[in-house]
Order: C-alpha cells, then sequence, then structure tokens
C-alpha cells in the first residue's frame, strides 16, 4: 500500500477527516494511519476540537441573544468536558413551531429536534418537541455564564443589564410570559433573590419599570400599566405561533394612550389649521372634551359654532388624509370606495395646492452630495444603469411654474387638480395600486397622467459631464429646465452657462444654485439668439417641437415659430445647432420623435440630419431609461457628436 503523505495532511488537517475514515478510504487498517500519522509529525486532533473546527468560529448577535434568553426561560445547559458545554430546550406540542425555529437560528450547532412522548408524574399523557446542541467550545462561555463554579448551580449573570434587548426579552417572555386578566405581561420567576435582582436591573435598561409579586420561590415580575410600551419592544420578535401571549388593550387604555400622544401644541395646529374638535377627537380616537381641554391649555380661542367652509392648512389636510389606508381598499365595497373617494376629494379641496416646499440649505447640500456619489453604468445596449432619482425633488422644490406647465396641449397639472373628475381619478389610482392618499402624492399621480414636463436627471446629467467635458471646464445649456443638468453640473465641478425664456424657470435656476452653494451664469435670452463663449461642451435637452409648452410666453420656440414642424427645425433647432458648432467641439442633445394624432414628427432623425449638415459627425448614442408608463420602449437617446 502505498501512502501519500500531502494526501493524508489535506484529509486530517484541512477536511478534518478522521483515522477511522482515511482508513477505509484507503482499504486499510486505522492502526496504519495512525503510525505513518505520527511518523510524519502530524499532530493529533481530538473529537470536540474536531468538531469545534468544523463549526462557526463564534456565535452569531442573533444566536447569542437566543441562548441568553432560553437560558433566562426553559433551557438548560451541561458541560461535557473541562471545555464544551451543550444546550438543550424543550416546549409542548402546540408550541414545536418554536422550538423548530430555535432550531433554525441555531443552525449548524443543533444536534438534534426529536419529538418526546410519555406520562407526567401525575400520570397524564405529554407530547413535546425537544431540542439539543452538539457539545463544543464555543458553546461552553453560556454554562460558565449561567452555570458559574463552584456549584455549577443556574444564576443569572452579573453583567445581565449589559445584555438584555428586546430579542433577550421577547425569547425569555415566550418561555415563561404570559397576560394577567387586565392583560398585564408577566413572566414566571422561580430563582434565587441574587437572580431576580439582577433581571429586575436588567429590564429597566428597556424602560421598563417591573414589580414583583408572589411567594419566596414562586415569584412572577409583572409591568403593571406598561402593556403598549411592552408590546412595542417585543412584538417584532414574537413568533405567530406565540403570539396569543403578547397583551392587548383594552378600549380605556387605548384612549388613554391616543389622549397622551394628543399633545396641547398638537391639537393647536390641527384645530388652526381648519379643523373642528370634533375631527381632531376622531382622528386621534379621543372624546371631544379632551380635544378641548387640550386646546384650552395651549391658550387657543375656540371658534364660534354654526355652519362653516372648512379650510386646512397642510398639517391638518395631512392629519385627516393618513386615516384612509390603502390596504384596506380592496376589502372595501364599491360604495364605500366611492365614500373614500369623496371624503378624500372633500380635504383636497378644502386644502391649498400641494406646490412644492423649497429645501433648505441643508437638505440641498445633501441631495448634491448623493448626486456626486450616485454610481451610473453603461450596459450592453448602451443604457444608463440604474434609473436614479436623487436630486430630482431638490430640483422639482424650486419651480412651481412646473405644474402650468403642458404637456402635448392637453391639461396642465395646477388645471386638472382643479377639475373633481380628473382628481377623482388621481384618488383612485393612488388607492388601486396601494400608495397614500397624502395632497402631494396625490399630485404626483395627477402629473405622471398630464405627462407634466419632467425634471432632466442629475445623475444623468453628471455622468454626461464627466466623459464629454474636462473637470472644471465650461458648458452651455441652451435650454435650461428645471435645474437638473445645472445641479449635475455643481456635482460634477463644471462651470455652467445656461439660457431659457422662461423668467420663472431663470429664478428657479437662481434659487437654485444659491441654495446649492453654485456660481453659475443664467441669461434670459433665446437659445437662437445667445452669442455663447467659448465652451468645452454643449449639452441640452430641447423642447420635443411643440409637445413641452412650458409656458405661453412669447418667446417660447412652439409659439415663435409656429405649429409647423419643419418651421420650428430651419427656426430653432438649426440656429442652436450652429451656434453650438461654433462654441464647442462637442454636442450632446437628448431628444425623442413626437407622437401625434396623425402620425409622428421625426425629431430623432431629423436632429441627426441637421447636426451632420451643420458640420458635426454623430460618434456615439446613448441611451437614458424611463420610467415604463404605457411605453413601449421606455428609453431616450443622447446624440453625442464631435466637430
Amino acid at each position: 500500500m502505498r501512502v501519500d503523505e500531502s494526501q493524508i495532511r489535506q484529509w486530517y488537517e484541512q477536511e478534518l477527516v478522521s483515522d477511522a475514515e482515511i482508513a477505509r478510504r484507503l482499504g486499510t487498517h486505522q492502526v496504519w494511519v495512525s503510525r505513518y500519522r505520527r511518523k510524519w509529525g502530524i499532530p493529533t486532533i481530538s473529537k470536540t476540537e474536531r468538531l469545534a473546527l468544523q463549526l462557526p468560529s463564534e456565535l452569531t448577535s442573533e444566536q447569542d441573544q437566543l441562548l441568553i434568553g432560553s437560558l433566562m426561560g426553559d433551557g438548560w445547559m451541561s458541560a461535557s468536558s473541562q471545555h464544551s458545554a451543550r444546550f438543550q430546550d424543550g416546549h409542548c406540542w402546540k408550541q414545536a413551531a418554536y422550538t423548530e425555529w430555535k432550531a433554525t437560528v441555531l443552525g449548524a450547532f443543533v444536534s438534534y429536534v426529536r419529538t418526546r412522548e410519555g406520562l407526567s408524574s401525575s400520570g397524564t399523557p405529554y407530547k413535546s418537541r425537544n431540542l439539543a446542541t452538539r457539545a463544543c467550545p464555543q458553546l461552553r462561555p453560556y454554562y460558565d455564564l449561567f452555570y458559574p463554579p463552584p456549584d455549577r448551580k443556574r444564576v443569572f449573570p452579573p453583567d445581565l443589564y449589559k445584555r438584555m434587548t428586546p430579542l433577550v426579552l421577547a425569547v425569555w417572555y415566550m418561555d415563561d410570559g404570559n397576560c394577567t386578566t387586565s392583560q398585564h405581561p408577566r413572566i414566571s420567576f422561580g430563582l434565587d433573590s441574587l437572580s431576580l435582582k439582577r433581571a429586575m436591573r436588567a429590564l429597566r435598561t428597556l424602560g421598563l419599570k417591573p414589580k414583583v409579586y408572589g411567594d419566596k420561590g414562586d415569584e412572577a415580575i409583572w409591568f403593571p400599566k406598561q402593556a403598549f410600551l411592552f408590546r412595542q419592544l417585543i412584538e417584532p420578535h414574537v413568533l405567530d405561533c406565540m403570539a396569543f401571549k403578547l397583551p392587548t388593550e383594552s378600549p380605556r387604555q387605548k384612549g388613554d394612550r391616543n389622549a397622551r400622544k394628543l399633545t396641547p401644541e398638537r391639537a393647536a395646529e390641527l384645530y388652526t389649521g381648519g379643523m373642528s374638535t370634533h375631527e381632531v377627537a376622531v382622528l386621534y380616537g379621543v372624546g371631544d372634551g379632551t380635544v378641548s381641554r387640550r386646546l384650552k391649555t395651549a391658550g387657543v380661542k375656540k371658534r364660534r359654532s354654526g355652519p362653516r367652509k372648512p379650510s386646512y392648512s397642510r398639517e391638518a389636510a395631512h392629519a385627516l388624509l393618513e386615516r384612509y389606508d390603502p390596504e384596506e381598499w380592496p376589502n372595501l365595497s364599491t360604495e364605500d370606495q366611492d365614500r373614500w373617494v369623496q371624503e378624500v376629494l372633500r380635504v383636497l379641496r378644502a386644502s391649498p395646492f400641494p406646490g412644492p416646499v423649497p429645501y433648505d440649505i441643508e437638505a440641498c447640500e445633501k441631495s448634491l452630495e448623493k448626486v456626486r456619489v450616485a454610481e451610473l453604468t453603461l450596459d450592453e445596449g448602451n443604457c444608463l444603469r440604474p434609473i436614479r432619482r436623487v436630486g430630482i425633488g431638490c430640483c422639482t422644490s424650486f419651480f412651481p411654474n412646473r405644474y402650468r406647465a403642458a404637456s402635448r396641449g392637453i391639461r396642465t397639472a395646477h388645471e386638472t387638480w382643479h377639475q373633481d373628475k380628473h382628481l377623482e381619478r388621481a384618488i383612485r389610482f393612488q388607492l388601486k395600486f396601494g400608495d397614500p392618499v397624502l395632497p402631494h402624492r396625490v399630485l404626483r399621480a395627477v402629473t405622471m397622467n398630464c405627462r407634466t414636463p419632467t425634471v432632466f436627471r442629475p445623475t444623468v446629467a453628471r455622468f454626461v459631464y464627466e466623459r464629454y467635458c474636462p473637470l472644471g471646464g465650461k458648458v452651455w445649456d441652451p435650454c435650461a429646465g428645471y435645474g437638473g443638468r445645472v445641479m449635475g453640473a455643481a456635482a460634477a465641478g463644471v462651470q455652467y452657462v445656461g439660457t431659457d425664456v422662461d423668467p420663472e424657470t431663470i429664478e428657479g435656476n437662481f434659487r437654485l444654485t444659491k441654495a446649492l452653494g453654485y456660481s453659475a451664469e443664467l441669461n434670459l435670452c433665446p437659445a437662437e439668439e445667445f452669442e455663447p463663449p467659448a465652451v468645452d461642451l454643449v449639452f441640452t435637452s430641447p423642447p420635443y417641437f411643440n409637445r413641452e409648452r412650458y409656458s405661453n410666453e412669447g418667446d417660447q420656440s412652439w409659439r415663435r415659430h409656429g405649429d409647423d414642424f419643419n418651421t420650428w427645425v430651419e427656426g430653432f433647432l438649426r440656429p442652436v445647432v450652429r451656434k453650438a458648432y461654433q462654441a464647442s467641439p462637442t454636442l450632446v442633445l437628448n431628444v425623442c420623435d413626437v407622437r401625434h394624432r396623425r402620425g409622428v414628427h421625426p425629431l430623432e432623425e431629423t436632429t441627426v440630419r441637421v447636426v451632420s449638415e451643420e458640420g458635426f459627425h454623430l460618434e456615439e448614442t446613448l441611451y437614458m431609461p424611463l420610467p415604463k408608463l404605457n411605453r413601449e420602449d421606455p428609453k431616450e437617446p443622447l446624440f453625442v457628436f464631435r466637430r
């Protein structure tokens, strides 16, 4: 028999195969394997050491917390040697799923999970589900912690207050806890007074105020008037099969908790925001008298009684509309769904138009930093991935005029908001697709339906600047739009020169750059008349002929050059391209074909032709992904031209 030393070493030291198994593989006797191993100086690995090496070197945080909680409850441990210990646990058959969960968490450490049947000391038959772990060194510290020498009797460790967590408490409660008839959670306790003292200290670290009642040796820990806090702590960790142990609130307790939530300041905010005392009471699940007392404490004078036309502030409308949970919508009858829509419509009609609230400087800086670090890559089809919306919310907040811009000549978002049938449609859309009916969320549905002109994605703009413009270079944006390319320039560290014909859009860009702490040159001027400086890149997304009508100003390209596509191309697009050729070696344009009732205006093909005629050549085409929104091909091209 030829024995290979390297093979033996690999099996024994790396794969942790025993001498007996190696002998079986080689077709020889175990004694020969042991002799060769000693001859080559391969140290002997004991069974305990081999098991320890096969298991994870340390327990996870969840495993650690489960063991602590179980050893405070129904679990127990035994020592198999001076260096190893085993954990065991068991629960009745009704709680078999709980035992299985513990076994799943402990994973590779589990030796077996078995069903046990028999008769109790009183002769009653029982059936339980038990588990036991392997005896290993990794579990020995828990044995020494709960069974300290010399007596090796179970006692709670002195540092339990450092180890107590909501998961530890949840496991302990699932093992030994239940609820009183008055729904006070309690945990049975039968250990020594020192363990009790340590348990009480540990529970206080979670914000609980435990009490002890019962005779010595048969005590119980309970939590008077803390059922809600106790449930909040443990509920995320309690299994469905053990949920029956969770405390439930009585109507009185729920009312008291709601009353504590309704502070005088909150009551004053909602009442002065247009809500009645009864509306506030219904919202918080308290009595009208509670609301009146809160208002009196806040020093708010009540309005005169009598009929009134409701008018809600943003905060009051938001609070009222939070009650309409989209998850309940599918379970409502048709009549109840109609009632919900009308109630939401009534609140929206009585509240201000949810135009954007400008970001503060700190929020703008955070948004800009997210744009800087967002990663985009090109896939095999030259499409930018993934779709990133960071920065769009910041830009939108500076352009309230966007909601008065039209797409394809249909209603603007502002007009649609003030037409009941269209607003009802948006409300139903939100509820049907599981989205809240808060004012700004419903407005988003309105803009989607109207195809309101969008903000160019700042992340895409940054990608274009970094790819085609040197760091610190200068760019010209002939159609500045709603700030997306400005923010992209700030993130990429390039100089920005922008033009636009809408005064409100220029003003919005000015306020955006100021909030970003970024200096840009902004010009109120038609792009076809502007004399740009020498720049490194011209990058823009021009109006798609007459599809996007940003305002009714006379200088808008669709008004200056009429509704004839060819006239618009020669009067607007070609002059802008010609100026770009004079100013920059590189031109990047985002355009797409324009559909209309009689067909399609081929804006993409026309743009490539016009730009080529003016001296550029098409170097490559990138694609910018778009939301689906019933689009057949949800992406738009970015044409890259070089001089």
